[in-house]
């Protein structure tokens, strides 16, 4: 399965964040605002209305919508499923998520990981319901993907994530065709941008010491 080229945009892109929609195994329409790729229940792809491109960097109008507070840089992939799924105790409603769908999420992100060049870690390849425990962003007990109905033995985000993750690095080394963003390299970006969140709190505090020096002096002379 090949994402078409044209739903990646040669765009700069830190992380993947794995939903269900909590709708049928359709598509609806106001999924296809709020994620970039949809797997229906058959394990069909859907495109999002919102290109990739309006994630990447700082927030566009028209982007997708799909993790509070943490939707620059991101991708969202969602699985169609789930409608009336209940966490406690667990009942997977209706559409519960099949595995054909989760085989498919798996090649989509590991085909993401590889174009986009993201490292898969548990900060760059999650669900969101790993993103509060993860990036530390409150997102208002989302629990997707916590269960995987088609394998009761996998239970919590974490273990769900790590499955993820796990699968995505095993498709990623079977694939090695895949495609890969041209342009500048996104790992020297992401150091690029590391280092400046690094020094910009000692700049400030270099800065703040300066100014309190000058105060003083200031004061010194006009007593």
């Amino acid at each position: 399965m090949a994402l078409p080229p044209d739903w990646m945009p040669n765009v700069p892109m830190k992380r993947v964040i794995c939903h269900w929609t909590a709708g049928s195994h359709s598509a609806g329409e106001t999924d296809k605002d709020a994620y970039h790729i949809l797997v229906e229940g058959n394990g069909g792809l859907v495109r999002g209305r919102p290109s990739i491109m309006l994630n990447s960097g700082r927030v566009k109008s028209g982007y997708a919508a799909h993790t509070l507070n943490c939707n620059s840089g991101s991708i969202g992939v969602s699985l169609c499923c789930m409608a009336g799924a209940e966490e406690r105790p667990f009942n997977a409603g209706q559409y519960p998520m099949t595995r054909t769908q989760w085989d498919a999420l798996i090649v989509v992100v590991a085909a993401l990981c590889k174009y986009y060049r993201i490292k898969v870690t548990p900060k760059t390849i999650l669900s969101h319901a790993e993103v509060e425990r993860n990036l530390g962003i409150e997102q208002r007990g989302k629990w997707d993907v916590s269960r995987l109905p088609f394998d009761p033995t996998v239970v919590g985000a974490r273990a769900c994530g790590d499955r993820l993750r796990q699968q995505v690095m095993v498709a990623m080394g079977s694939m090695p065709d895949l495609p890969v963003r041209s342009g500048r390299d996104a790992t020297l970006e992401t150091a690029f941008r590391r280092l400046l969140d690094e020094l910009w709190p000692i700049l400030a505090r270099g800065l703040e010491a300066g100014f309190n020096t000058l105060v003083r002096e200031i004061l010194k002379r006009i007593r």
